[in-house]
């Protein structure tokens, strides 16, 4: 019932390693290209193109950031190779394995083909289904929707949608949730350094880089605790272009990574300590006055005046009174703008007077003074004291990093050169990591590494903008509001989820969860303590629906499991994080199957819940227009038909000048509350609340404090008892759990493995291809153990992305804590301790 009935396509594993694979070790051969550009490139010209064949422009729609176009070559109807794309900038142009096996993955026997419903009276999980129809998966599906949410209210329904498929279904899923009411669970994974860096410079979670074209203009580029050969190889293409213009490539990370060995210095670091590294760069700066003085007084904080009672900066309402001077709260201090509005004052240095910063050029740079009685210092004087406890010995010590090391990375800072210091999500996966985020950012910001091409922090910067109407507009086209929007939650926060599906209980609320319906992602695999998942939800929820195009771990412990149409089988819009266009992705083949589009599911479900009315069935084209449907894309000339034409049109930035996240040389500021670098955070807050207690750490944030990880570095007490650091690593072969399927990318990556160092494989007696297994209070994974001299000794890891079943026992997100940074609002997978122990045979 499930299998895969040959006849649908000529395509095989064969075929496709005869069209793709060969090339592909080409391109691993050339080494440093990771698995893009290239060699690749090659292969997308280097057969004549039939005249039966037609070639469509597409988009990959994963989740890396990549947002390689694509080619789709159709002869009768079906897809029998893809091959590069090229955007209309070659420096954006390149495709990897995952992206040429998309066929494979579109013709899978692992598809979900038919709906599905489980064999009554077998358990969740056990793999007993029955194939039905749409119809009566719809009805059975809403029948039990409607009862439940008449006996226990709205709430009872969590939606959960993630990040699956970055188009603009994606967000028409989304849209299900505002429409019907309900519980929306919020993600919360991956804004943790975003949330530091949105303190100083703005830009929100994920809007703290410029676009990475900029980097061929850095003279140092600091990869820090990512490792873009695997992870994001088109920009490490540009990373190496940088290096071909002259640029000087450092890379601080615990292990040899596969970048380290590109990097003209790699720089280990113990695990779990780069925030107090970062915290001693940023002493020695300030402490030897080590910054660009005229850029810090223009376009940062620093002159401005910090009130000593009160730890606000001094405005103009304290001095002239009025409304202002008694509604100041984390809000209003936190909206940009608003300090412009109610502007701070600073010190002239010409008169001696106070003036306000909107209107002085001239701010005295540090000194205590005292203002109409009231006392009063300036912001770079308070963070040289605030700074002072954390010495380059101290950290040495620490981290390991020597304290010439140290000071080096000091004299880059301080050079007069362009700083680029790229990241993706490594530091962001442990507690305190929005901490390491705003201090790079204050770093970069007094250094003048903020406004100047070359400069700043790398990593998901340019703003998908252009599918926001279908987020913030649940029902555009009807004019009609959501019914039940009243009773929707849409920060039902994920790591308070699991608790609240057991209670009943969220924020001292009833949420008295029964179903949940998802798309668009894998909670199962991909959300922390996977026990809980398997206890809390499995175990306590009377209705779980899935919508996906594979059999994951979260579809394999659903009642229902809805095929979902694949991105070859439907045209859709996407905008991008790793740079500024927004893509077209054309038709290539029809649905397969049965399978069909998230947005017609989503649809017919609506339908079924009895909100036809406010909720319309669209055409595929009419849901590109409703994503174009804003006064930012009117007024950059996009629409459909132009974006259909040119496939992808730039949304920020020109070729000639790369997208900033502020410039002042360009008259821009900062989306912060002064439209300025704000290297003081007056009244730090959390990215969400969900019942946790951050305001006793936040009220010590005002400058980047050191806060220790919970586990994974080597002064945490439960080292004691589990002495290995735990890292779930990104592969090249898989994109969080997509691709773990794939037979063809399977052929050099089998199974799962755990990576343990040669010291401690020895101290347990494991040797390569031993079983062994890895464990922790939380759970267990039993797997096949690799030495790897790769790593440092206390740590271990296993690539991310494999499912339950592909274990000998148990899975490896088991280990991981169920526990998000209490400001920062963001699991921190890598903060685990494991211990790890040889299976007897």
């Amino acid at each position: 019932m499930l299998g895969f009935d040959s006849s649908t396509s000529k395509l095989t594993r064969r075929s496709f390693l005869k069209a793709a694979g060969a090339t592909s070790l080409g391109a691993a051969a050339a080494g440093s290209l990771g698995f893009g550009g290239g060699a690749l490139a090659a292969l997308a010209q280097e057969e004549a193109v039939p005249e039966n064949e037609e070639i469509v422009s597409t988009i990959c729609s994963a989740n890396c950031f990549q947002a390689c176009m694509l080619n789709a070559h159709v002869r009768d109807g079906k897809v029998v190779k893809m091959s590069r794309g090229d955007y209309p900038e070659e420096i954006y142009s390149g495709c990897c394995l995952r992206g040429l096996s998309i066929p494979e993955r579109t013709y899978s026997d692992n598809r979900l083909k038919y709906p599905l419903k489980r064999v009554e009276g077998t358990e969740r999980g056990a793999g007993e289904w029955e194939r039905i129809s749409w119809d009566q998966a719809i009805d059975e599906i809403t029948t039990q929707l409607k009862a439940i949410r008449e006996e226990y209210g709205p709430r009872a329904v969590t939606f959960g949608f993630s990040s699956g498929n970055y188009r603009g279904q994606e967000a028409a899923t989304i849209r299900l949730a505002f429409t019907v009411g309900g519980c929306f669970l919020q993600l919360m994974y991956d804004w943790a350094v975003g949330w530091g860096t949105n303190r100083v410079i703005g830009g929100g979670t994920f809007g703290y880089s410029n676009e990475p074209k900029d980097m061929v203009n850095s003279k140092y580029i600091i990869v820090w605790g990512t490792n873009p050969v695997l992870t994001t190889p088109q920009t490490w293409r540009i990373i190496l272009q940088a290096k071909d213009n002259g640029a000087k490539l450092l890379c601080i990370d615990p292990m040899r990574s596969a970048t380290s060995h590109y990097c003209d210095e790699w720089i280990q670091i113990k695990q779990g300590t780069d925030l107090y590294l970062a915290l001693a760069m940023l002493n020695e700066i300030v402490k030897e006055d080590r910054i660009d003085v005229e850029y810090v007084k223009r376009a940062t904080t620093a002159p401005f005046l910090i009130r000593q009672d009160t730890g606000l900066f001094l405005r103009r309402s304290d001095i002239e009174g009025g409304e202002l001077a008694d509604v100041r709260d984390a809000v209003t201090l936190n909206t940009a703008g608003s300090t412009k509005a109610d502007p701070a004052y600073v010190m002239n240095e010409v008169t001696g007077e106070i003036a306000l910063y909107t209107e002085c050029d001239t701010p005295v740079l540090e000194g205590e003074f005292e203002v109409r009685g009231i006392k009063v210092k300036t912001a770079y004087s308070a963070l040289k004291e605030h700074m002072a406890a954390y010495t380059v010995e101290d950290a040495s010590e620490l981290s390991g990093v020597p304290v010439e090391t140290i000071r080096e990375l000091v004299d880059i800072y301080t050079s007069d050169e362009p700083v680029m210091a790229y990241t993706q999500f490594g530091i962001d996966h442990y507690r305190g990591s929005h901490l390491w985020g705003q201090t790079l950012a204050i770093i970069a910001a007094l250094t003048n590494n903020l406004s100047r091409h070359g400069s700043g922090l790398g990593g998901p910067g340019c703003p998908k903008g252009a599918l926001a109407p279908l987020y913030v507009n649940p029902v555009v086209s009807t004019g009609v509001s959501p019914v039940d929007i009243a009773n929707m939650d849409p920060r039902l926060c994920s790591a308070a989820w699991l608790e609240t599906v057991r209670t009943g209980k969220y924020c001292g609320e009833d949420y008295p969860i029964k179903a949940f319906v998802g798309a668009t992602g894998n909670p199962a695999s991909n959300y922390p303590q996977q026990r809980l998942w398997l206890e809390d939800v499995v175990g306590n929820l009377d209705l779980i629906v899935t919508t996906d195009i594979e059999m994951t771990d979260t579809a394999r412990y659903s009642d229902y499991v809805l095929p979902a149409s694949f991105w070859l089988e439907y045209p859709d819009i996407r905008g991008n994080f790793s740079n500024p266009y927004l893509v077209y992705g054309g038709k290539a083949i029809e649905p397969l199957w049965e399978c069909k589009n998230d947005s017609e599911i989503t649809t017919l479900i609506a339908h079924g819940l009895g909100y036809e009315e406010h909720y319309p069935y669209f055409t595929d084209e009419e849901w590109i227009d409703i994503g174009l449907d804003s006064d930012e894309n009117r007024a950059r000339g996009i629409d459909h038909a132009t974006l259909k034409e040119k496939k992808a049109i730039r949304q920020l930035g020109t070729e000639e000048e790369p997208w900033m996240v502020g410039g002042f040389e360009y008259d821009n500021e900062f989306p912060t509350p002064s439209g300025r670098a704000e290297i003081y955070c007056e009244i730090p807050t959390a990215c969400y609340e969900y019942g946790q207690d951050w305001q006793s750490e936040a009220k010590d944030q005002q400058f980047p404090v050191w806060l220790p990880p919970f586990e994974n570095w080597p002064g945490a007490e439960i080292r004691s008892k589990y002495p290995l650091g735990y890292l779930q690593l990104h592969q090249r072969g898989r994109t969080h759990s997509q691709w773990f399927s794939s037979e063809t990318l399977r052929e050099i990556d089998k199974e799962p493995l755990l990576h343990i160092s040669r010291p401690d494989a020895e101290a347990r007696d494991i040797a390569n291809g031993d079983v062994v297994e890895v464990f922790n209070d939380r759970g267990r994974c039993v797997v096949k153990a690799v030495v790897d001299d790769a790593l440092p000794e206390a740590l271990c890891y296993i690539p991310k992305g494999w499912q339950r079943s592909q274990f000998i026992e148990g899975g490896y997100q088991e280990l991981t804590a169920n526990r998000a940074d209490a400001c920062a609002g963001s699991y921190v997978y890598y903060d685990t301790a494991v211990e790890v122990r040889k299976v007897e045979e």
